[in-house]
């Protein structure tokens, strides 16, 4: 089975020319791709693959998610997929609903899709310094990150300092330094799928999961704090009242996204799946062994599926 992994699907914007997403077009042709050469997994029998802890004769199909809950979901792969009679697993970060506020992770994706990465780089190395930069595992999340991603000069750095390399405490605050320098003001409004058509997509067949409250890198947060990030992004599903499900999905994603602790949270919470990213076949082992952490590829693994 290839469980594929999807973010921005879209069309171009052009306040946003360096802005790297799935050209709408593309995902219709990668659909068709999917369905010549593999075929869909229905709902019914991934509940049944997933009860049974058996794949049986769907070795190949495919399973779509999408992550972030992003509006272009709503607008652009919810019409295509209820055209086509599919269905996918949509994760979604709970604060952007309670706070009315974008998460980091977009904002950074907002000022990288504005503006020039040397430019953004240039600034960002202005600001910060040794202290903020504590990690022990730099050099890891250097050689594991953006492995997939064609990005312009500058900024994988960029993603990586912001992301990766400073501590939380400093982030926001630095994204805040970069953006009032360019002058560049942010806007929620219309970015997140908004709760009503949550609800729609939910009632009509889709799943929605947690991709934990606040999109951190889960093995950056001690216990208590990955603890809240878990709990409380079921807590507010189900307050909002979506037919959501007890499955999850890893922020960023990859082995160095998440811990041990991690994996016994989700467990202990009764989180019935996860997924990774991890480029092969989803097995049946994985479906014991590996259930907190089954394998997606990057659609961009696949024909139709490279960033414009």
């Amino acid at each position: 089975m290839k469980a594929i992994m999807y973010h921005y699907v879209q069309e171009f914007d052009n306040n946003l020319p360096n802005f790297r997403y799935l050209d709408i077009n593309n995902f219709k042709k990668q659909l068709d791709f999917f369905e010549k050469n593999f075929g869909f997994v229905s709902r019914k029998e991934w509940n049944d693959i997933l009860f049974k802890k058996k794949i049986g004769d769907h070795k190949g199909k495919v399973i779509l998610t999408f992550d972030d809950a992003l509006r272009c979901h709503f607008e652009y792969i919810y019409p295509e997929l209820n055209k086509r009679g599919l269905w996918g697993i949509f994760y979604v970060p709970t604060n952007p609903y309670k706070k009315n506020k974008l998460l980091d992770v977009h904002r950074i994706h907002l000022l990288t899709g504005a503006f020039n990465g040397k430019d953004l780089l240039a600034i960002l190395l202005k600001l910060v310094d040794e202290e903020m930069m504590p990690d022990k595992k730099i050099d890891l999340f250097r050689e594991k990150t953006y492995l997939c991603q064609n990005n312009y000069s500058g900024i994988t750095e960029f993603k990586r300092i912001l992301n990766y390399f400073v501590s939380y405490k400093y982030r926001e605050n630095l994204i805040d330094k970069v953006s009032d320098e360019l002058g560049y003001k942010f806007d929620v409004k219309n970015f997140y799928v908004s709760k009503k058509n949550l609800k729609i997509m939910s009632d009509n067949g889709n799943l929605i999961g947690s991709h934990t409250v606040t999109h951190p890198l889960m093995s950056k947060l001690n216990q208590e704090e990955q603890l809240f990030q878990i709990k409380d992004s079921f807590l507010f599903l189900n307050h909002m009242e979506i037919n959501s499900e007890k499955t999850y999905c890893h922020p960023y994603g990859g082995f160095h996204s998440f811990n041990e602790n991690t994996i016994d949270l989700l467990n202990k919470e009764g989180i019935e799946y996860s997924f990774n990213v991890e480029n092969r076949e989803l097995e049946e082992s994985d479906l014991t062994k590996s259930r907190q952490y089954l394998p997606r590829y990057d659609c961009n693994q696949f024909p139709h599926g490279k960033a414009s």
